[in-house]
């Protein structure tokens, strides 16, 4: 989070709308303004919290207004990235953060460098694209392959500068946010292929999405579980057929003639293993600060603001130095 922007997380106080929201609300506003190019003539996107507007929608500044002393922004809309701010950067000789404005004559538009942002976090700065190696890795050709993504254009010329990576990776969040079927996705991205213009690079189903966002690193596992809900099948059990507590079977019977070639579980689960998770998370230039905040945070004395700095917080970081060094 940054922390120059705090104050879009306390918005009233004893009922009141509070000066410091009110004068941030002013600063946002100026700053939208000075982006034409992401406006709809007069108006501005709305970032109010109200499930109408998040960003979707564009209003009069008059109204964006009162729409933020109404309901507050957004959640975590810290970096201003669909009114022309990039991501937060970090100088390296001081500890303060700044924001860097877009340059409006780019020619591609936010969406389109933050996934390329991202992109390259995961990827490490080691990693050269200019230096591409004859007959390249499965792991690297996957990372060229995203990178080639995150630079293409959805179409050439369009107005909000989507590249495909993006336009991937907004269908994924509106999939897992309405619960489409494969075969809804499937269906949508047939007919945003159809209604674009003909020289669109447009995703044709779920499955080409879901091979291409999986160079992003993040390991998922597929674990069976018993249908009553007694155990999972993993480590020593995950070779049983049958719960060992209530003897339920591990996998459905088959049926006919015509049997399946694979057993179908009851009922699975999927793990997001943390330790990746992590180092994403660390690895990222828009969340490591946050990461590292319960470390190198100011602090009051006598005022405690997160758990690392309880007494028994800082005698178990004397007691195993090592631990603590790793912020």
């Amino acid at each position: 989070m940054r922390t120059d922007r705090q104050w879009m997380n306390v918005r009233l106080r004893d009922g009141y709308l509070i000066d410091e929201f009110e004068v941030g609300i002013e600063e946002f506003v100026d700053f939208a303004q000075r982006h034409p190019k992401l406006m709809d003539g007069t108006k501005i996107r709305c970032p109010c919290n109200d499930h109408k507007c998040q960003n979707r929608s564009f209003q009069e500044p008059d109204t964006v207004r009162f729409h933020l002393a109404k309901n507050g922004f957004v959640k975590d809309y810290y970096v201003w990235y669909k009114h022309g701010e990039t991501v937060v950067q970090q100088t390296s000789n001081q500890n303060v953060q700044r924001s860097v404005e877009l340059d409006v004559g780019i020619e591609y538009a936010q969406p389109n460098n933050v996934c390329q942002t991202m992109l390259m976090d995961v990827i490490g700065s080691s990693f050269n694209l200019d230096v591409i190696e004859d007959i390249p890795n499965p792991t690297a050709q996957e990372l060229y392959e995203m990178l080639k993504a995150s630079i293409q254009e959805v179409w050439p010329g369009n107005p909000y500068g989507y590249s495909k990576l993006s336009a991937m990776a907004r269908l994924l969040n509106l999939k897992a946010k309405h619960h489409f079927s494969e075969r809804c996705f499937d269906d949508i991205c047939q007919f945003l292929s159809e209604l674009l213009p003909e020289n669109n690079v447009m995703t044709d189903s779920f499955y080409s999405t879901r091979k291409l966002m999986q160079g992003l690193g993040l390991p998922v596992e597929n674990i069976h579980c018993c249908i009553n809900g007694c155990m999972i099948y993993w480590g020593k059990d995950s070779e049983l057929i049958s719960c060992k507590f209530c003897n339920h079977p591990r996998y459905k019977r088959h049926h006919g003639s015509n049997r399946q070639k694979t057993n179908v579980p009851h009922k699975k689960m999927y793990y997001f293993p943390l330790t990746p998770c992590l180092q994403r998370l660390y690895a990222s230039k828009a969340t490591a600060n946050d990461m590292r905040w319960h470390k190198e945070h100011n602090t009051e004395e006598g005022v405690m603001r997160h758990c690392s700095e309880s007494p028994a917080r800082k005698h178990f970081d004397q007691i195993h130095p090592s631990f603590a060094t790793e912020s």
